[in-house]
């Protein structure tokens, strides 16, 4: 049984779609929650960040598909919905100009085609709110917004040996019968 899962970083695979949409560079298109320092120059930056919910959906499964890469092997699968907060943010009023292109970036084709590739959902875009501040270097122009996306993560286990299971079906360690004993009732 072969089923898609992420194989990539969520909040990877929102920045790319950002940076090639928005036609940005690497060092103008960072992933949040690592170094990174406010780029000198005045164009548009942006920084993604990713923070995955509980698992709202998962199952763990012996896969039993002859035809299967992953023939007799223990599957274990989570549904995870994912927060993606996008800052655009710049010195001039680029990052205000072009606010809005984060939610067309996230309904591109590019991020359509990402999204069969690395089986996510990518939800709506919410509308972009102002957070811009004053910086030592000057006023910085933030605008934030959020975006839902759903991913199945995956994990492909040798299953635990023979006698794992036997221990729970009352089997002794040859593979013989031996089931516990039931006291009678009167």
């Amino acid at each position: 049984m072969s089923v898609g899962t992420v194989t990539r970083e969520v909040a990877k695979i929102a920045a790319d779609i950002i940076a090639a949409e928005m036609e940005l560079n690497a060092e103008h298109c960072l992933l949040g929650d690592q170094k990174w320092d406010i780029p000198k120059d005045k164009g548009l930056f942006v920084v993604v960040f990713a923070q995955a919910a509980p698992p709202y959906g998962g199952a763990t499964f012996l896969d039993t598909d002859e035809t299967s890469d992953t023939f007799g092997k223990e599957i274990q699968q989570a549904s995870v919905l994912h927060d993606v907060r996008v800052e655009i943010m710049s010195f001039d009023n680029s990052a205000r100009v072009r606010a809005t292109e984060v939610g067309l970036a996230f309904n591109s084709l590019l991020a359509q085609q990402l999204s069969e590739k690395y089986n996510i959902s990518i939800g709506r875009t919410q509308a972009a709110v102002n957070a811009s501040d004053s910086e030592p270097t000057g006023r910085l122009q933030k605008f934030v917004t959020h975006t839902n996306m759903t991913a199945l993560h995956q994990k492909v286990k040798n299953p635990p040996s023979a006698d794992y299971f036997n221990k729970f079906n009352g089997a002794a360690a040859d593979g013989s019968a031996n089931p516990p004993a039931i006291a009678a009732q009167e």
